[in-house]
């Protein structure tokens, strides 16, 4: 079940009712139940690995509690962030493991298929940083294992994020959320923009960009161009609009999330495209890796050194690849240069121009499936020829009129989210009557039906971090 599937709509209004004509005391009994059937419908036998995690972070936080001893303390911590991440590491990167084992030692090890489940690269990073954080005095430890659970499990973000943190979440979950039109119809109105962000924008970019990708051999020019500069477009307004919906979903049970992006295309070095995009990862790595480690409170080199080790576990957390590993590398040499020289520009728009480049190559890694597609896509991209354009340009897959909802979709999408960054748009719409949103809402859901990519024989594109 996906956001962007009829079943999750079903299952999101029998929740909603259920949740608002229940009294109070048992609304978070009502929620971790739906919880638990949301992550349980891609495949039943992944709860298993969920409650095992959950229940090690949950002892874990109650024997932190419980002992006086700082030392004592940090062992309890350190034993849980071993199971924890060895967990992942089992689920995740076994075959990765084995097959560099393999290669590396000329050997032929087998190991038997192991079903990754959805979600656990997220969930896990919010498990070990709950016994931290108690460790740190940031947050009160949770007795009530129901509440515990439910901020593991909670459907909104369960499978990609935004991760919460502890401290912030934690609260939520027992205070009381009654029935509010405004957070509600706000809501709503968040889980359809996003859905437009997906199913008109993103998912027609897919189609195009599957197509290059899967048939690299058949294009150079122009048409990988495109496709590298649209596939940084179409993780933004995939991810984006995933982070969108879970926040509207939450915000109609009256629970607040984690922004996850403010405008990252526009940050004019590639240190604040970082606290821009994927706000709650950067800040987990920031806060539970990046800091421990040193941060940049040590010497200049062991700086460096730390912005490295980060980045490339950034990559390895995305996925058991080595092209993700690269991407990692990637972006913490850029910022390591970005320290050690002031790669800067006078002029604002060159800076912004400047970094999106950076990131748009960096992500020639992400999207290749291997090594050499990515250095494939690299050599071959500058070989432009500008003999019969428009038929290079159609060849990715993509008609005349696809091309021009996309322009005018994206165009208006960033026209919207710039003046949302300056508070034009949500302070304003946040004040709108009920009969104005509803029109609004109305208008966006007829555009998406129109304008959207759906229908028999096409591929219900699932989002792209939906895997890691």
């Amino acid at each position: 079940m996906i956001f962007n599937s009829v079943q999750f709509f079903i299952f999101l209004i029998v929740t909603f009712i259920t949740y608002y004509i229940i009294k109070d005391k048992y609304r978070n009994i009502v929620l971790l139940i739906a919880s638990y059937y949301f992550y349980c419908s891609s495949n039943p036998k992944n709860l298993i690995v969920l409650l095992l995690v959950t229940i090690i972070s949950y002892i874990s936080g109650l024997l932190v509690d419980k002992n006086d001893s700082k030392k004592k303390k940090k062992i309890i911590v350190a034993i849980t962030t071993i199971l924890l991440v060895g967990t992942l590491l089992y689920f995740k990167y076994s075959y990765f493991i084995i097959q560099n084992i393999n290669i590396v030692l000329s050997k032929n090890f087998s190991i038997e298929n192991i079903v990754v489940p959805l979600g656990i690269s997220f969930f896990t990073l919010q498990a070990i940083s709950y016994p931290i954080d108690i460790y740190r005095g940031d947050v009160k430890v949770e007795k009530n294992i129901l509440k515990y659970s439910l901020f593991i499990s909670f459907f909104p973000q369960i499978l990609s994020g935004p991760i919460g943190k502890s401290k912030e979440m934690l609260p939520q979950f027992n205070q009381k959320h009654p029935f509010n039109r405004k957070n509600i119809s706000n809501g709503i109105m968040i889980v359809i923009y996003g859905l437009f962000k997906k199913i008109v924008i993103a998912d027609l970019m897919a189609i195009g960009i599957n197509n290059v990708y899967g048939n690299l051999s058949e294009f150079k020019g122009i048409p990988l161009l495109i496709a590298v500069i649209m596939y940084s477009l179409q993780i933004y307004f995939d991810f984006s609009s995933y982070s969108n919906i879970a926040y509207g979903c939450a915000k109609i049970f009256g629970y607040e999330l984690n922004k996850n992006f403010n405008l990252p295309y526009f940050a004019s070095s590639v240190k604040e495209f970082w606290s821009r995009w994927h706000m709650s990862l950067s800040t987990w790595f920031r806060d539970y890796l990046y800091f421990p480690l040193g941060g940049n409170r040590c010497k200049k080199y062991k700086c460096y050194l730390n912005i490295l080790i980060v980045f490339l576990v950034s990559g390895l957390w995305h996925g058991a690849a080595w092209t993700y590993i690269v991407w990692g590398g990637i972006h913490a040499l850029y910022q390591i240069l970005e320290r050690m020289f002031n790669l800067k520009f006078n002029n604002k728009i060159l800076n912004i121009i400047k970094t999106f480049i950076l990131v748009t190559f960096a992500w020639i890694f992400f999207r290749s499936n291997t090594i050499n597609d990515a250095i494939y896509v690299i050599t071959n991209m500058f070989n432009i020829s500008f003999a019969g354009i428009k038929e290079q340009i159609l060849s990715i897959g993509l008609d005349k009129y696809d091309l021009i909802v996309l322009f005018v979709s994206v165009i208006s999408i960033l026209v919207i989210e710039v003046l949302q960054y300056k508070k034009q748009i949500y302070n304003k719409f946040k004040n709108l009557q009920l009969i104005p949103k509803l029109i609004i809402c109305i208008i966006l859901i007829f555009i998406t039906i129109i304008f959207g990519s759906y229908g028999p024989g096409f591929d219900n594109s699932q989002f792209i971090y939906l895997g890691y």
